[in-house]
């Protein structure tokens, strides 16, 4: 398995560029808690704390995709130049600020970092196509990268709450600003990025087929958007059910990292191996499994209240939610690379920067939700809200079924002009 990784860095230029770029994005996942602790321990309120958090992830899902799509038209590395150092410095004024500044002036600041900060992680999942033709190699990247981003999502958090106890709060965002703008810039500095060149677009006007690739489009994000949801739904839903049966609510944090490890685990384990058969009918196996796994979860206050005692009820929960995790990162590698497949190379960037939008917007909508459904109906729903996101992400994808094949064929045909394409390109496999 780690040979298998490890044929994927050896490719020209990517450990170079992976590194930092790893560095960038862990910040990436620091950045709402670092603010939020930073607020709070400066004096203002966990609302104007949250409040901060929440302006950073809206100005990264506006920003994203603008920035993502200049990286595409002017090549990564000139934008890499200038949104490292200013996210980094506006991050650091807002630490330095925290103090004296108005609350007011601090939100505008976490808003202004989030829309100047470059998807670099999106630029790294476009980087892979540049780096090579092999298509077993490419789902291996997507793999990679899936198990990447539940690994710094785990570890984010953590060096946060660590740098916090160590040095204080103030100066771990300030260590996350250095670490951000540092890790953008030093991937912008990658040979391998630096040699990235705008590619110019395929000269297509509005046709009935566009508006196909616009329906697919909005499709799969949508259906992005809904597994993202469920992630946050899993929070709010597991600690609303611990305090339901009596038990510190504080454990929450401990059983949704064991979904994290487990989807890691089932990463690494998917991304070893090659897989048959079309990227769309292995995405929509992988949502069926997802869902079905998800769906054991509202067992836990069902088995309490028949009489489980609380600790084997935690055993149960922190089973059902590894065993619910295994497919997660395996099913967010068939998202990248579907939405991979799906676009044309000249807005690879673009694309894979709205990917995150969707994932931000449907995250916050999940927490939403599952706090409104958890305080009404009660927990038992709120364990079942997972399993419903995963299950409309599924029924919207078949339904879309038609249009994500011919925008795959389309942007194959856009990218490969001269090469041909059979009238079954993308079907499906059994």
């Amino acid at each position: 398995m780690i040979r298998s990784y490890a044929e994927l860095l050896r490719l020209p230029g990517a450990s170079a560029a992976a590194l930092p770029g790893a560095l960038a994005r862990l910040a990436g996942t620091m950045v709402p808690l670092a603010l939020l602790l930073a607020m709070v321990q400066s004096g203002h309120s966990l609302a104007a704390g949250g409040s901060a958090g929440a302006a950073y992830a809206l100005g990264s899902a506006v920003g994203s995709p603008v920035n993502g799509r200049l990286m595409d038209r002017r090549g990564p590395a000139p934008v890499l130049r200038i949104t490292g150092p200013v996210t980094g410095l506006l991050l650091a004024g807002f630490a330095l600020g925290t103090a004296w500044a108005p609350t007011g002036a601090l939100l505008a600041a976490a808003g202004a970092a989030g829309l100047t900060t470059a998807p670099v992680g999106a630029s790294a999942r476009a980087l892979w196509n540049s780096l090579t033709e092999d298509a077993d190699l490419r789902k291996r990247a997507y793999a990679f990268e899936a198990t990447l981003s539940e690994l710094l999502f785990i570890l984010g958090p953590s060096a946060v709450s660590a740098l916090g106890w160590l040095t204080g709060a103030r100066d771990a965002l300030l260590a996350t600003a250095v670490l951000l703008g540092a890790g953008a810039l030093g991937f912008g500095q990658a040979e391998v990025v630096r040699r990235q060149r705008p590619k110019p677009p395929s000269v297509q006007g509005a046709s009935p087929a566009s508006a196909r690739r616009g329906t697919a489009a909005l499709s799969v994000l949508t259906a992005i958007g809904l597994t993202a949801a469920l992630s946050t739904a899993l929070a709010v839903a597991v600690t609303a059910a611990l305090r339901a049966q009596g038990t510190a609510t504080e454990l929450a944090g401990s059983l949704v990292a064991l979904q994290s490890a487990g989807s890691v685990l089932g990463g690494l384990l998917y991304g070893a191996r090659s897989r048959a058969g079309s990227t769309f009918g292995r995405y929509a196996r992988l949502l069926v499994v997802l869902t079905a796994a998800l769906a054991t979860l509202p067992a836990f206050p069902l088995a309490h209240r028949a009489g489980l005692p609380p600790s084997w009820a935690l055993f149960l929960l922190g089973v059902l939610l590894v065993c619910s995790g295994l497919p997660m990162a395996p099913t967010g590698a068939e998202e990248f690379q579907l939405i991979g497949e799906m676009t044309p190379q000249h807005r690879m960037t673009e694309a894979f920067a709205g990917v995150g939008s969707f994932i931000s917007i449907g995250g916050a909508a999940g927490s939403a939700l599952t706090g409104v459904i958890a305080e009404g109906p009660g927990p038992a729903w709120a364990l079942s809200l997972p399993a419903a996101f995963t299950a409309a992400a599924l029924v919207l994808t078949l339904a879309a079924r038609g249009p994500i094949i011919s925008a795959v064929a389309g942007a194959r045909a856009a990218d490969h002009p001269s090469s041909v394409t059979t009238p079954n390109a993308g079907e499906p496999q059994a």
